[in-house]
């Protein structure tokens, strides 16, 4: 009996220790996975290279970000699909989207801080402290930027711009900041596929063939030059960019160069409030526009602003092209339905609908009315 009883014991207390111990396991198993990330890392963080090829340890779950490049706070909301993370933008992108249709697509964006940086991408360290950003996105050219941020604890990632290439690069790394590479790579591929439809049609032109275009920015006459995307832009859709030759992206030239250029079309940029009746009726002081060719014959053009600015590279370029080759090639594109590819566009990646004056808003209907698009 008392074997017996001294054989129980052993039992009893081999039986808890065995279930102590597979308590045990399975509290380490169920750890593991909660703390690991999709990048494989441990606590709750992730690692990017941003464009610079920087390698930033960043939260996993990104939920408030502010922006110093200004047109990438619309690229992070269409990355997004929605404006609710960016807690900070620049005032000139505030300023885009006071005027445009992301204000009504992205209302929750109204509410983004835009003193933290000036004009001139100068930061208030204070200011930007106060958004408790997970995240700050800032220029290539600002490393001493990232550093102080770092020592008030908010990583940054670096971005180029000034080419389409780098808008989906940008677009790429957002989607890998934000968890939405699915997104971004569609977001990818439908800018490529509409550019390589629209280069298809007018592969054959011979240089007769293409219509000579300015693209004006403002009064002082800064024009799209030679490493513009406006020179892309326009020559995707059979045009002679006639500023090719100027070096720079914007540039100002004189009222000579622009008479010995003599432009068919003259498409005036959204970044200033410069109208075709300004051109039209002489308004503009010191210039004499009455003898260039787009002038007589009506052919001046202010461009569409969808949710962001379309002359500069943004989401949306693909549709600048197809709006440029509407205006200088009709017969061309004539079975190109820009109104229905907005529509399209919006509804896939915005879930939203565009009415018939939205359409007109975004296509600068008003300020185009010879224009039947």
């Amino acid at each position: 009996m008392k074997n017996y009883k001294k054989l129980t014991s052993v039992l009893s207390i081999l039986l808890v220790a065995v279930l102590l111990l597979s308590l045990a396991g399975c509290q380490a198993a169920g750890s593991t996975p909660a703390a690991q990330t999709s990048a494989g890392q441990t606590t709750g963080t992730k690692t990017v290279t941003d464009l610079v090829g920087n390698q930033v340890k960043i939260k996993n779950n990104i939920e408030r970000i502010a922006i110093i490049p200004i047109p990438w706070a619309s690229v992070a909301f269409a990355v997004d699909g929605s404006g609710k993370k960016i807690v900070g933008m620049h005032p000139s992108a505030m300023e885009s989207y006071q005027n445009c249709i992301l204000k009504t697509v992205a209302p929750e964006m109204a509410a983004a801080n835009s003193t933290f940086v000036d004009n001139s991408f100068n930061v208030n360290y204070e200011e930007i402290a106060k958004l408790k950003p997970d995240l700050a996105v800032i220029w290539d050219y600002q490393p001493e930027v990232g550093k102080k941020l770092a020592e008030l604890g908010i990583p940054s990632v670096a971005i180029k711009y000034g080419t389409l290439q780098d808008v989906q690069n940008g677009i790429k790394l957002l989607g890998e900041i934000l968890n939405k590479q699915d997104r971004a790579a569609a977001l990818i591929k439908w800018q490529n596929d509409v550019i390589n439809s629209l280069q298809s049609k007018t592969k054959e032109l011979t240089s007769k063939d293409k219509t000579k275009v300015l693209y004006l920015r403002d009064k002082q006459l800064q024009v799209g030059a030679g490493q513009s995307i406006n020179k892309l832009m326009i020559e995707s859709v059979g045009g002679e960019n006639v500023a090719d030759k100027v070096s720079g992206s914007w540039t100002k030239v004189s009222m000579e160069q622009v008479m010995a250029w003599n432009p068919d079309v003259i498409i005036l940029s959204d970044f200033s409030d410069i109208v075709p009746e300004d051109l039209y009726k002489n308004k503009l002081p010191g210039q004499d526009w009455s003898s260039i060719q787009a002038v007589k014959n009506q052919k001046v053009y202010k461009a569409p602003m969808g949710i962001y600015r379309w002359d500069a590279p943004c989401v949306e370029t693909p549709l600048m092209m197809e709006w440029i080759g509407k205006v200088i090639h009709p017969e061309m594109f004539a079975n190109l339905d820009l109104r229905n590819d907005l529509r399209t566009f919006y509804q896939q990646f915005f879930n939203y609908k565009l009415t018939d004056a939205e359409l007109d808003q975004i296509l600068n209907s008003k300020l185009n009315p010879g224009l039947k698009i």
